[in-house]
């Protein structure tokens, strides 16, 4: 994994990159400033597992790797700590096995092959087992993963705690880019400036856009000459007021389809991921003016 810093050519330049050596698979933010990576090498079908810091991309730990190299996957992060899983069978989507982790060192705590991870909620691990009569709900020690309570089959108690942090979640800093047009509330205001720089006749899919404290923020694909289903993906960052281009770059250079989400921005950075494997930061409170 390597580590880039700032280098020259657009006035906005990334605070920081990441590149995972593998495609990023999926991201999850603590909320504590660190991020939880899964990252995967598709030819030779293996994962593994690394820790960043929110702020400035340094490692805090890399190369977590389980014994079983690829059919294993991140559950979640809760309270310092973090939760993988198997399948309970390969090809097939169902979720088996428990592994949790401490997310500062990535040191393992404890591991359950019996049962599938549903959620972390107030201090507990709450765990599914199939038995004869259907799925039982358990209650489990965060620190050791051994049974605190059997709740049986009480599906509208797991489902009020699921609300709760579905709601939790909704709160957490994130802004995601919507569909820019006619019913996007600022299509009117903005259209021809987006336009002079995406021309709407070469754009495939959607063009989706976000505003942002005089930020307009902005990704498009475009057909790839002579290559069947082939795309790239550019994304802009535009200062409303002056209409200055401040960052320009191909975020993907070649793409199998137009539906992927390209960008997002948490707390006061911008994400998007490069390639499909670098993880890149820009800071919005250093904004040129």
């Amino acid at each position: 994994m390597k580590l880039f810093r700032r280098s020259g050519g657009n006035p906005w330049q990334p605070a920081w990159r990441l590149d995972a050596g593998g495609t990023l698979w999926r991201l999850k933010f603590s909320n504590t400033g660190l991020i939880l990576g899964e990252a995967r090498d598709l030819e030779a079908k293996n994962s593994w597992f690394f820790c960043c810091s929110e702020a400035d991309g340094a490692l805090v730990w890399t190369d977590l790797r389980l014994e079983e190299p690829w059919w294993v996957g991140l559950e979640d992060i809760d309270d310092g700590r973090f939760y993988l899983h198997g399948f309970r069978k390969p090809d097939m989507p169902q979720h088996l096995g428990i592994h949790a982790y401490d997310l500062a060192t990535g040191a393992p705590l404890w591991s359950n092959s019996e049962l599938a991870f549903l959620f972390a909620f107030d201090g507990s691990v709450y765990a599914s087992q199939e038995r004869f009569d259907g799925l039982h709900v358990l209650r489990l020690s965060r620190d050791d993963g051994s049974v605190v309570e059997e709740l049986g089959q009480q599906n509208e108690r797991v489902a009020t705690m699921r609300a709760v942090l579905n709601e939790q979640e909704s709160f957490a800093g994130y802004r995601y880019p919507e569909p820019f047009d006619e019913t996007h509330p600022a299509f009117s205001a903005l259209r021809a400036r987006v336009h002079a720089i995406a021309d709407p006749a070469v754009i495939a899919g959607n063009l989706d856009l976000l505003t942002d404290s005089g930020l307009v923020l902005f990704s498009w694909h475009e057909a790839l000459p002579g290559r069947q289903r082939s795309f790239k993906q550019e994304f802009v960052a535009l200062d409303a007021e002056s209409d200055t281009v401040l960052f320009r770059d191909t975020i993907v250079d070649e793409a199998t389809a137009t539906g992927i989400d390209s960008f997002f921005l948490k707390d006061h950075q911008l994400f998007y991921i490069k390639n499909y494997r670098t993880l890149t930061s820009h800071d919005l409170t250093r904004v040129p003016q």
